[in-house]
């Protein structure tokens, strides 16, 4: 006979009504906060804990798969970073070109000549006077070039400073970012069953996870000073 998935507590109350036959294993299932152990079961029917020993291997299962979800994450960003990167070596593209003009020049306003005045009218180096916006524009603006979908085209007017993956790249991509949401909305179901044992060993791997695959640097500050460099 199939299992039947009820709340623990009807389910007492169904076998006490019954005619005195020994009970059978089933699901304790419920919507509030509990210590479940035995007969605890999760995502699916064939995920029924029956013994001490099988949720203590669940709990490990279950720390593990949160650190891999950690991993997983990280390994996106490094693969976003490692396409980066070997777009900029095969184009030949300098890194100092990100924050210098064309001629090597620096955009940085603070290593401009102050005295040049043909440098503040130009068109590169406009001033603009954010105390004479008008009264709400701040808000709408931003907002009316966001619902333009100009980003969702960009693509077709390709940059000399732009780095695009290309199809197959973004397949992989959309792929492993597909992995992510999924593992990520399976783990919240796990979050979902309110077993404490089950949420203090999510909490645990999340933990361990960041520490393990999440050591990365914070900034990248030039010797000896923190001013920013110049790319002459």
């Amino acid at each position: 006979m199939s299992q039947v998935f009820l709340p623990y507590e009807m389910q007492q109350k169904m076998d006490m009504a019954g005619s005195g036959a020994a009970t059978s294993h089933k699901c304790k299932i419920s919507m509030l906060w509990n210590w479940y152990t035995i007969d605890s079961c999760f995502l699916a029917r064939s995920w029924h804990v029956t013994s001490r020993g099988m949720f203590a291997g669940t709990c490990i299962g279950i720390f593990f798969w949160v650190i891999s979800y950690c991993w997983l994450h990280r390994f996106i960003v490094e693969y976003d970073n490692s396409i980066i990167n070997f777009k900029q070596k095969k184009h030949g593209i300098d890194a100092c070109q990100s924050c210098c003009g064309p001629a090597g020049e620096s955009n940085n306003i603070a290593n401009t000549d102050d005295s040049s005045e043909d440098k503040h009218s130009s068109s590169d180096h406009q001033v603009i006077d954010v105390n004479t916006n008008r009264p709400g524009s701040d808000i709408w603006a931003p907002l009316l070039q966001t619902f333009s979908h100009r980003w969702f085209i960009g693509w077709l007017k390709k940059k000399d400073n732009v780095i695009y993956p290309n199809p197959l790249e973004h397949i992989g991509r959309s792929g492993l970012y597909l992995m992510e949401w999924t593992i990520s909305y399976l783990l919240m179901l796990m979050w979902m069953y309110y077993n404490g044992y089950v949420i203090i060993t999510m909490i645990l791997g999340y933990f361990f996870g960041q520490l393990i695959f999440n050591y990365t640097p914070l900034t990248v500050v030039p010797a000896r000073t923190y001013m920013t460099p110049s790319c002459q």
